[in-house]
């Protein structure tokens, strides 16, 4: 059996109120059945040999706001044409009715509910606008046209008092009228109330760890598929919330937008496959940091080594760590922290928060990194929170910058521009490419 999924971009859910659905406040006109049409025709000539087809919307396929009926027809005729004999469709409860499952006659059709929970005051809470009586009719209806329920479960929902025990319930209940079950990890999508309750602290997502912990002992059960990542999760934030973060203390270094991320990068985060090489670096006053006349000269040198793709650059700011990968996402692109304005306490509370960073970045990932390196001033109190974290996880650090040239050179501004501080970063590197592991 050969199976292909096709993703629809269909419109707007007819519900949209989920409190932590981000799809189905995706802004969306209704597709017209030319539009449709094109978007089908050029799924199915591009099938050979498939006799399994799932289809992912942002709501419902049967709901003809989304996939008018002539649309859906046809759809149907191209599966008989293509020979799909296994089809798998998403539908809230309201639009599912016989005389439509009928349509699907021949075809071994399966229909994917986010029931969620097995919990109508929780149903309520996170507004999913059906109950459970709603459930159970559309699973009736589904077999009584010889279809198959497949049950979608959330896990970690926000409101639920005890974990393990709303799962068991839940697990159980679904197991009553379905065919398959799908235990799937609740991620903040941007845009929805939950993500909102992420930033205050009232609600975290699992990791993968807690995932699999939490459900483990479904992990071997025949009907029920374990799901730790539905979507390519990054914390992307909606353009209403985001704010220029410009300033110096308390606020702008533990700011909940800063903290998000680097949870996010101690819990959820893996750094990129084969970099392999950790290379601490400055932030910068310019955003994105690789558009500043400092990140560039770095560029420069590092891009010349044989080893530049094994190197993973990180900045260090009061914002956190930042990934370079990251450096263009908000909150790292819109904030500002002028060291001018530092106080004695302030840079006392700097490098406490900063170190305790770093202390947890390492000690979740530095069995990813053969060697530790920065290019940092010595003074600076990114390097002494650094240096501080390393001493304390038994960590070899190598600071690319030369006592000896910095002695030189720590009165001139922008130092580390400087020939001698860039010729050290390169020596340095360059060494590594003869040293193996």
């Amino acid at each position: 059996m050969s199976e292909k999924t096709l993703i629809l971009k269909s419109g707007k859910c007819a519900w949209a109120k989920c409190f932590f659905c981000g799809y189905g406040r995706i802004p969306g006109k209704k597709p017209s059945f030319e539009n449709l049409k094109r978007e089908f025709d050029s799924f199915f000539d591009s099938l050979f040999g498939v006799d399994t087809i799932k289809v992912f919307g942002s709501g419902s396929f049967l709901d003809e706001k989304q996939i008018p009926r002539e649309a859906r027809m046809y759809f149907i005729e191209r599966c008989k044409d293509k020979g799909i004999t296994n089809l798998t469709i998403e539908s809230r409860p309201e639009f599912i009715k016989e005389e439509i499952l009928e349509e699907f006659k021949g075809i071994d059709l399966t229909v994917a509910i986010g029931l969620e929970i097995a919990d109508d005051a929780i149903l309520d809470k996170i507004n999913k606008g059906f109950h459970l009586s709603d459930f159970e009719n559309s699973a009736e209806i589904i077999h009584s046209c010889n279809g198959k329920v497949r049950t979608y479960l959330l896990m970690n929902l926000p409101f639920v008092e005890d974990l393990n025990e709303s799962l068991d319930k839940s697990v159980a209940y679904a197991l009553k009228f379905s065919d398959s079950i799908v235990l799937i990890n609740l991620l903040p999508h941007g845009n929805t109330p939950l993500f909102r309750m992420w930033l205050r602290g009232e609600w975290n997502f699992l990791s993968r760890v807690e995932f699999f912990q939490l459900t483990k002992k479904w992990r071997s059960h025949p009907k029920i598929e374990l799901d730790p990542e539905t979507f390519k999760f990054i914390p992307k934030f909606p353009e209403e919330i985001r704010e220029q973060l410009n300033g110096v203390g308390e606020e702008f270094l533990t700011h909940p937008h800063f903290e998000v991320w680097q949870d996010y990068l101690l819990r959820w985060y893996s750094p990129p496959r084969g970099k392999d090489i950790l290379l601490l670096l400055p932030c910068s006053y310019r955003k994105p940091y690789s558009e500043s006349r400092t990140h560039r000269r770095i560029l420069m040198e590092l891009k010349k080594l044989k080893i530049y793709p094994r190197i993973h650059q990180v900045m260090i700011s009061n914002a956190g760590l930042v990934p370079r990968e990251f450096e263009n996402y908000y909150p790292f692109n819109s904030y500002n922290w002028d060291e001018s304005l530092e106080t004695e306490e302030i840079k006392r509370r700097y490098i406490e928060v900063t170190e305790g960073r770093i202390r947890d970045y390492l000690g979740a990932h530095k069995d990813n990194y053969k060697k530790i390196f920065c290019f940092l001033r010595y003074d600076s109190e990114g390097y002494k929170s650094l240096n501080k974290a390393c001493v304390d996880l038994n960590l070899n650090l190598k600071n690319l910058l030369r006592k000896e040239t910095y002695e030189k050179i720590k009165k001139e501004k922008r130092s580390l521009q400087k020939e001698a501080a860039l010729d050290d970063l390169y020596e340095g590197l360059k060494n590594e490419n003869h040293s193996g592991d």
